[in-house]
Parts: C-alpha cells; sequence; structure tokens
C-alpha cells in the first residue's frame, strides 16, 4: 500500500512540476491549452465554413471536436515523446520507475483534452446536437482508446529519440501530414472514392468520425472497428512497456 501511496505521490509531484515548468515566465499561463486549439478553429473556419451550410451539418462543432481530438493525440505524442529527455535531471538522481516520467507527461495532454472539452461543451449550447447517454459513453471509450494508443507509441519514441533527436522533426512531419490526410476541417464525403478508402484505413480518421457520430448525432458507428483498435493499442502497450522497461536503464549515458 505503501509503494503504490508513493507512486500516486511522486506522479502527482511530476504532473505538477511539468505544469509550472509548461507555463513558467509564460503571460498567458494556461490559457494557451484554449487559445491554440481555438485560434486554429478560427481560422479553418472562416476559410471553409461554406461547407456548414452544405456537405457538412454543425459545422461549428464538427471542426472543432476535430481540432481538439487531433491536439489530444499530438500533444500526446510529442509529451510522452520528451517526457524522458525532460526529466533526464531526475532521472540520474532519484531511483524510481521510470514509466511514471512517461505518465506524468500524458496526464499533461490528458488535463488539456479536459480544459478544451469544457470549451467544446460550451459551443455545444448554442449549436443543435443531440448526443444520447449511451453514445456519451461511447464517445469517452472512444477518447479512452486513443489515449492507450499515444501511451503505447510514446513507450517507443520516449527511448528511441535519446539516441535518434532527428525523431522530434520526423514526428513533427508526421503529425502535420496526419493533420491535412485525416478529415479534421473538411469532410470525407468531399475526396474521391477511392482516397476515401485509403483514408478510412486511418485509425484517427475511424476514431475522429466515430467520435462526431457519438456527440453530434448520438450515432453508434464503427463499434467493431474501434473496438479492434483498442485492441490492438493494448497489445502494443503491452510490448511498449515491455521494451520500454528492458531499454530504459540503458540510455543513461546518452542524456
Amino acid at each position: 500500500m505503501n509503494k503504490f501511496t508513493n507512486k500516486k505521490d511522486l506522479l502527482f509531484e511530476l504532473v505538477r512540476t511539468n505544469f509550472k515548468l509548461r507555463y513558467n515566465n509564460s503571460v498567458l499561463g494556461f490559457i494557451w491549452v484554449l487559445l491554440k486549439p481555438l485560434l486554429t478553429f478560427l481560422v479553418l473556419y472562416f476559410v471553409f465554413s461554406r461547407f456548414k451550410g452544405g456537405w457538412v451539418e454543425n459545422y461549428q462543432i464538427y471542426l472543432l471536436l476535430g481540432i481538439i481530438l487531433y491536439t489530444f493525440v499530438n500533444e500526446g505524442v510529442v509529451f510522452g515523446m520528451h517526457s524522458i529527455l525532460d526529466t533526464a535531471h531526475i532521472i540520474l538522481k532519484v531511483n524510481f520507475p521510470r514509466e511514471i516520467a512517461l505518465t506524468s507527461s500524458l496526464i499533461m495532454a490528458v488535463i488539456n483534452f479536459v480544459i478544451n472539452l469544457f470549451v467544446l461543451l460550451i459551443f455545444s449550447l448554442f449549436n443543435p446536437i443531440s448526443p444520447t447517454p449511451l453514445s456519451l459513453l461511447y464517445f469517452l471509450l472512444i477518447d479512452a482508446t486513443l489515449f492507450v494508443l499515444v501511451y503505447a507509441i510514446s513507450f517507443f519514441s520516449s527511448i528511441i529519440i535519446v539516441k535518434l533527436r532527428d525523431l522530434d522533426n520526423i514526428t513533427a512531419l508526421i503529425m502535420q501530414l496526419l493533420f491535412y490526410a485525416t478529415p479534421i476541417f473538411y469532410p470525407i464525403d468531399m475526396l474521391p472514392v477511392k482516397i476515401q478508402k485509403f483514408v478510412m484505413m486511418s485509425p484517427l480518421t475511424i476514431l475522429v468520425q466515430s467520435s462526431r457520430d457519438a456527440f453530434i448525432y448520438g450515432k453508434i458507428s464503427s463499434l467493431w472497428k474501434v473496438g479492434i483498435i483498442l485492441l490492438a493499442s493494448l497489445v502494443v502497450l503491452f510490448i511498449g512497456n515491455v521494451y520500454f522497461k528492458k531499454n530504459v536503464k540503458r540510455i543513461a549515458e546518452s542524456f
């Protein structure tokens, strides 16, 4: 029990430290959590708002939800990837389970995600959406699936980047391409059928589209696909955890 309490206390302290360091000397502080997705939303909305009256119903919520989900994935991938490097000064001095450093970084992404969900709820008050209790539970399941997927990726990336610093630039490029390759600001129906089939092979596309159906329209869509993604993510999470624990003690010399 004491061991669990110690881990919990350490996790809490790391999350609090990460939060303070991330917004230290920042005039707006954590308000940047809101500004980044909102500014992206405003730019894209004014450029592509013609979709609102044509191809996409409830375009405001459609767009904002897509941006919030993508931001969560992007921040989770980046925070998780840098988690070990960012806490290297602690890791070299204190002996503790290294996965706690990774978890604390991902919790930062979750905190930002929850804050942005409150903004989404405010927007929802002025837009006609029709979720059901069951679809909202499904929405939370999809969010949990995204978290597990990001967690699994971070087990590998947090180790690899210590020796391959180019992974930072590679990841930034991949995430940028993923933003445009995922129907975040455009409806997938506007794409040619052949490209639609290719885009729908992306787990992020499936999860984003299913989230919209659940939150906006109260529909349970692509349930078996989401289930497969969750199961695959759990398998990768297990493998990643083994890989992480096997390699994390060997990388101290590379800090």
